[in-house]
């Protein structure tokens, strides 16, 4: 049985975050939470805790901006960012609507 192809499609999200340029509305507080980021992934281990603090400081930002960021400071692939990006949303929504 042949093995299956790599998918060499590319989405729509993954050709706006790495072809287009991608400008932060305050690019030292950008910078700051890439550092940030990549403080927690190297104390905690997980690209988790680094997408939440870069999130946490960038929430104001738009979404590419947030995404790339995530792949910056976070090591997080291209693929990977949406997802984090939309479960760290999801839970401050959560959060936000039991308080």
């Amino acid at each position: 049985m042949p093995k299956a192809s790599k998918d060499l499609t590319t989405s729509v999200d993954q050709i706006n975050i790495s072809d287009q340029t991608v400008i932060p509305s305050d690019p030292e507080l950008y910078q700051r939470a890439i550092n940030e980021g990549r403080e927690q992934l190297v104390q905690q281990r997980s690209k988790a805790a680094a997408a939440r603090t870069i999130y946490h400081l960038l929430q104001n930002e738009g979404r590419d901006v947030v995404l790339k960021a995530f792949i910056e400071g976070a090591d997080i692939t291209i693929k990977g960012s949406p997802t984090y990006y939309y479960n760290i949303t999801r839970k401050l929504k959560r959060q936000n609507k039991s308080k």
